[in-house]
């Protein structure tokens, strides 16, 4: 992994949204069309809000969630809710956006919307990850019991339902295969905890000891295809 420091929240918010835009806007001048993959929670509301007053053609891209939650739209804990009152409501012109989850989906419905995003947003060409401080990243939990698949790298899906006992609700999240597609992969995280557990990950890695946190799944495949952007 390559390893950007900032000295604060706000300059690692606006000088990631610049990469971010910069990253969208070669796509754009080369392919005629974007997509991104963004996460959810508070961690990335500076850097949404950031990203929203760059120069993009924002009608040429589509955008959608690395995870959601199994709650209604309006919901606050809904990551489409915090990402069009923090990004998409301040696009103009307006991005096309695909939410992860609407009420009553199917397991069917989930699969047609897999191969939606395949045919329609991949390879993604920009991904912005958090992680927790349990060490997941999207909505790949250490205890789910399907985590093996979601960070299988040979995976087939784009999409899988997490369901872990501790959690208020279900989620949909993009697999790690999905997310290694990207052709910029970024994780966003803020704080000393979230810096050490990195460190621990890392340091778990070079012994060679059996993944005990999804987080190190993505160190150990993405590789330097993977930047983190730090903050205090």
């Amino acid at each position: 992994m390559n390893l950007v420091s900032y000295a604060d929240r706000a300059l690692q918010a606006e000088q990631l949204a610049q990469l971010v835009a910069s990253e969208l806007q070669q796509a754009v001048a080369s392919q005629d069309k974007a997509s991104a993959a963004f996460a959810g929670g508070t961690t990335p509301v500076l850097f949404f809000k950031a990203l929203s007053k760059q120069a993009v053609d924002w009608s040429k891209l589509r955008i959608t969630l690395t995870d959601e939650r199994q709650v209604e739209p309006n919901h606050e804990r809904s990551n489409a809710l915090l990402l069009t009152n923090n990004l998409l409501a301040n696009l103009q012109p307006p991005a096309h956006f695909q939410a992860l989850y609407q009420l009553g989906q199917t397991a069917t419905e989930l699969a047609s919307l897999s191969l939606n995003l395949q045919q329609q947003f991949f390879p993604l060409d920009v991904v912005v990850l958090g992680m927790g401080n349990d060490g997941h990243f999207a909505s790949l939990f250490p205890h789910a019991p399907n985590l093996a698949a979601g960070l299988d790298p040979d995976y087939p899906d784009i999409l899988l339902e997490i369901r872990v006992a501790d959690l208020p609700e279900a989620r949909i999240s993009m697999s790690l295969a999905a997310l290694l597609q990207a052709k910029h992969l970024h994780l966003l995280i803020t704080g000393a905890d979230k810096k050490q557990l990195l460190e621990q990950a890392q340091t778990r890695i070079a012994a060679r000891l059996p993944v005990q946190w999804p987080i190190e799944a993505l160190l150990q495949q993405a590789g330097d295809s993977l930047t983190v952007h730090y903050a205090p």
